[in-house]
């Protein structure tokens, strides 16, 4: 792989986004963060990534605003999104959010890589961990 994967993480706890930016880098990744929705969908715009982690309960703007608005963006519609949450959430309950997966804190390392790995230079069939 001659270029790294953008991922963009998106979390309002400095510690997880600190610690989110170095497991990526570790794992052959470029890592972008933003702290909330807006600086997300900023982020996004102009530096088109791979793919968004994206933590559901923010302030301000919640992580399902954040999708609705990365999905009405021409070039973003079709971004792998998934969702960062401490609770298990259905596959109903990610469609609804218009999520593709979602990331269970506290998060297993080599599962989460593995997922991002799927949606990025993968078989097209993620799982949800």
């Amino acid at each position: 792989m001659s270029e790294k994967p953008v991922i963009l993480v998106v979390d309002d706890d400095g510690p997880i986004l600190a610690l989110m930016h170095n497991v990526l880098k570790e794992f052959g990744f470029q890592p972008l963060t933003a702290a909330n929705g807006p600086e997300a969908i900023d982020v996004a715009r102009k530096q088109r990534p791979a793919l968004v982690l994206l933590d559901k309960n923010m302030p301000g703007m919640p992580g399902d605003e954040v999708i609705r608005n990365l999905r009405g963006e021409p070039g973003l519609d079709k971004l792998p999104i998934l969702i960062l949450s401490g609770e298990r959430l259905s596959r109903a309950e990610l469609a609804e959010l218009g999520a593709d997966g979602a990331v269970q804190k506290p998060f297993d390392v080599t599962l989460l890589v593995e997922q991002i790995r799927q949606y990025v230079c993968g078989d097209g069939h993620p799982t949800q961990s």
